[in-house]
This record gives C-alpha cells, structure tokens and sequence, in this order.
C-alpha cells in the first residue's frame, strides 16, 4: 500500500477516534466501514478497521459489530504482527474483542463466567502476549486488571492498576477501576472496611475530573453515591483522616530486615498489607471473619469454625515459615556456610552450586507450592465434597469426576453453587497453573524439585524449569510467594462471601432445630 493511502487511512481513522470519543458512535462506525470499502482488502486496513468495529460494538449494543471486528483482524493477524511495532496494538485490540464479546454475555447472566472457560481466558492470554511486546502501555495492565475483577481476583487487579498508574499517574480508568476494586476488597476489612472506602471515593472522584470514556462515566457516578451512602458523615469522605505510617519496631537487626522485606514485597498476611498505611500492616493477622455453626448437638469436637481455623493456623505456619526461608539467605550478615564444612561434593563439571542458601530457597518454593494443596483441603472440608483425604490436591479440588485432564473433567456441582467470586479467583489460579498458563512453569519446577532434580548453577546461557541460576530460583519463588499470598486471601475472601450469604437468611423466629450460632473473629 503506497504512502499517500496510508496517510489518507491515518486521518479517516483519527477522525473516527475523536467521534467515538465524544460519543459519536454511529458517526464513526460509518467512517470505520468507508475506510474498509474504499482501501480494502489489506492487513493495514483490517488492523485499523478491526480496532473501531471492536471498540464501537458494546457502546452501540451490536455484539455482531465486535465480532466483525475480531473476524476482520484475526484473518489477517499473522501478517499484522510480522511488524512487532504493530504486534503489541493487534493483541491488545484482539482482546478487547473477547472482552466485549464477554461483556455482552456478563450482562445477561452475571456469574456465567464461573468455573469454566469463556472469552476471559482469551483476553489474558492476548493481554500477556501485548505485554511481552510492550509493558509501557498503561493500558495493556488496566484491562488486564478488569479482566482479573470480572474473575474475582481484586488483589491481582489491584496490582495491575497500581502498574499502570506508575507509567501514568492520572490515567484516569486506573484511577477508576482501581477505585472499584477497592470497593470489592474492602469486603475482607472487617471492622477496617469504610477506611478503603475512602480511598475508593478519591480515585473515583478523580478519574471523573480527569475524565473517562463516555461509556463508563455512568458506571464510575453509581459507584461513588454507593460509597456515599456507607457514611452519615459524608465529611469525612473530602477531609480523610490522616495516617501515621507503619512503625518498624525490631527485636534484632534480622527481625528488621525480615518486617523491611515483607513489607517491600507485600509477602504478610493481612488485609491492610496493601495500603501500609499504619502498624496494621505489619503481621500475619488474616483469619475467619464470621462462621455460622448450628446450635442444635453442639460441641466443642463437632466444630465448624475451629476445626478450620486450625487448618488455617497451620496454612499460616505454613507461609510464614517458606517465607522465613526465602529470606534468610538474603540478610547478608548471616553467614550459614559452616553446615556445609565437611560435606564433600562431586564436580560434576556443570558449574552446579552446592550452598546451603539456595538449598533453602528450594526448600521454601517446595514449601510454598504445598500451601495449594492444604487450601484445597480446606474447601473439600467447608464445603463438604466429600473427596476423600489422600485425593485431594489444589489441581482436582474443582473437579467430579477427575479424568486426569481439567479441560476434560466436569466441574463439581457443590463447586458451582456457591456461585463465589472469592472462589473463582482461586480456580482461575489453579487454571494458570496448567499447560499454556503463566503459571506452569511454576508447577513444572515444583514437579522437577519433589520428583527429580533442580540444578542451580552460577551460569546458565539457556534457563529453564530445571536449570537456571541462583537469581531466577529467587525470582520464580518470590513470584510463587505471592501467588500463595493472594490465594490465602482469596480463600478468606470466599468464607467471607459464603458467611455473609448464610447469615442473611437466618430466622431467629425459628426453632431450636434452626437456631444458629454466630462466631466472629476480629482481627
């Protein structure tokens, strides 16, 4: 396509732009369809057209318009992405198909997208792809993290926000979105839960000054009058009161470097670890909100809540111990060289490392990557599936029957019912553990560390899941650490969810039979 069509293309599709922009849709899609008929057939031309049709279809109701738009670029797809300039802007239009796509369905049934494959798994997978491409488009990271609300993962969410704000701070749909996903969060506060509010109600309040697009304007208005009428002193929402940061108070140098490390990489375990915004954020105080056990036969061995707050002492224990050992190797004072003093080792001429430092961060990955298994034990208990104990692991928790395969399972129906985005977000994190997801590498390394062997070497000109160096073992298992971290969030997230549903339907009126006891745990 010669040079003067192209710039012809480029002011036709500016044109079409500043319309949809201002609310002009009909308008623009007349001019998307000018473009296609007049300089069409043509990757360039589909790679244009494609991106107007996707995104005009869901402000204008036609989902047939969106999915032209995902046809038109995925025919000429390969040949659009020949250029990498133009690869990171194709998977990103292409998954703001899919999400419009799924955006039509969402509407009609909001918990359709539970426990099952639909255009979201699609929208991360091109998202990622876009990222690879290019990681400075703040944009890339704010749908990803609305692709990550819609499955129940606010944490994950929240962080892919923050990200897109740190490449622009006044992008005003991070703002807003980050904004409703503190909304959600805020369920897991507790006592603390108006205190996120606040915080919801600025960021809103700011992407409208900012601005947003036309179409989520509406959304961003509801959002903040919700947030309005959870106070009767509507004051405290434009004079927020003021925090006094955390306080590090150390029993020994290690002790401080541990708090500092936690708090860096956000590895505690407990709701306001987020925002640091006082001593609350120091520690690992997570634990069941609420737990609803009937009255009736009663006792201390049959109960509900205790029994689980042991299995979740011990998912604590648990963290807080892999975490110990991912960071004891980095405090550089402590020299632990002596426990290898009279052990021999073969040289095995591969430049292998035998040190007792990266022993332990193999040990935490293994440590961490357990943890999985323990919340699924956990969910087999609460919600009685009845999947005996040496069955259970946190990859076939989901399924009845198992076939070996998730994509050839069928989700168990007591899964279903609960119709939990808390729980969703933790089967949406065993599904990136699997072939294809960004997480498999992951489990691929756990598998070579419990059944075979990992080899740490001081150099590795081609890394992979059983050979890397001593940096990518640390890097791979800080990651795990905070996969783990958001899951145990999640899990609590989903008691939560489930108690607050249990206890909007108890009837006090009623008999003994039905009577029930309401626990809450503060933290």
């Amino acid at each position: 396509m010669d040079v003067d069509k192209i710039r012809q293309i480029k002011e036709m599709y500016a044109q079409a732009v500043q319309k949809k922009n201002s609310g002009d849709y009909r308008d623009a899609l007349n001019l998307a369809y000018e473009i296609k008929n007049t300089f069409g057939p043509h990757y360039y031309v589909s790679d244009v057209v494609s991106c107007l049709l996707i995104d005009l279809g869901l402000p204008l109701g036609e989902e047939s318009i969106t999915k032209e738009g995902i046809e038109l670029l995925e025919n000429d797809f390969e040949k659009i992405i020949q250029n990498e300039i133009n690869a990171s802007n194709a998977y990103y239009n292409l998954a703001n198909g899919y999400y419009s796509v799924f955006s039509f369905k969402w509407k009609k049934k909001p918990y359709f997208n539970c426990f099952k494959e639909t255009e979201l798994d699609q929208v991360k997978i091109n998202l990622r792809k876009a990222l690879e491409y290019n990681s400075q488009k703040p944009e890339i990271l704010v749908n990803l993290g609305n692709c990550y609300d819609h499955l129940g993962r606010r944490i994950d969410a929240l962080e892919c926000y923050e990200k897109a704000l740190e490449l622009k701070s006044d992008h005003a749909m991070a703002l807003g979105n980050k904004g409703i996903a503190l909304c959600y969060y805020s369920r897991l506060m507790g006592r603390r839960w108006r205190t996120i509010l606040i915080d919801a109600h600025y960021f809103i309040s700011k992407a409208l000054e900012i601005g947003v697009i036309p179409e989520s304007k509406d959304s961003f208005i509801i959002w903040l009058k919700w947030i309005e009428n959870q106070f009767s002193d509507k004051n405290v929402l434009d004079n927020p009161p003021e925090f006094p940061g955390y306080k590090i108070e150390a029993k020994s140098d290690l002790d401080r470097y541990i708090q500092e490390y936690c708090l860096e990489n956000r590895l505690y375990l407990n709701v306001c670890n987020f925002c640091q915004k006082c001593n609350a954020a120091i520690g690992d105080s997570i634990n069941i909100e609420r737990m609803t056990v009937p009255v009736k036969d009663y006792s201390l061995e049959n109960d509900h809540y205790l029994r689980l707050s042991t299995y979740l002492n011990q998912i604590k224990e648990d963290f807080i111990a892999a975490r110990f050992l991912l960071i004891l190797p980095r405090y550089g004072e402590l020299n632990l060289d002596f426990v290898y003093d009279n052990v021999i080792f073969t040289d095995t001429l591969d430049y292998s490392q035998h040190d007792i430092n990266i022993q332990l961060v193999r040990l935490s990955f293994k440590n961490f990557y357990d943890i999985l298994d323990k919340i699924a034990f956990f969910i087999n208990d609460y919600r009685n599936l009845n999947i005996k104990p040496r069955n259970i692991d946190f990859r076939k928790i989901w399924y009845s029957p198992w076939n070996g395969n998730p994509k050839k399972s069928v989700i168990n129906k007591e899964i279903v019912k609960t119709q939990s985005y808390g729980l969703n977000a933790l089967f949406d994190i065993h599904w990136d553990f699997e072939e294809g997801g960004p997480y498999n590498n992951l489990r691929m390394t756990r598998n070579a560390l419990t059944h075979r062997f990992v080899k740490v070497k001081m150099f590795c000109n081609d890394e992979n899941n059983e050979e890397m160096t001593e940096d990518n073992l640390v890097e791979r298992t800080l990651e795990l650490a905070r996969i783990v971290r958001n899951a145990i969030l999640y899990l609590m997230y989903f008691v939560n969810e489930m108690e607050t549903k249990k206890h909007k339907f108890i009837d006090k009126e009623k008999t003994e039979n039905h009577l029930l006891e309401i626990k809450v745990k503060e933290h």
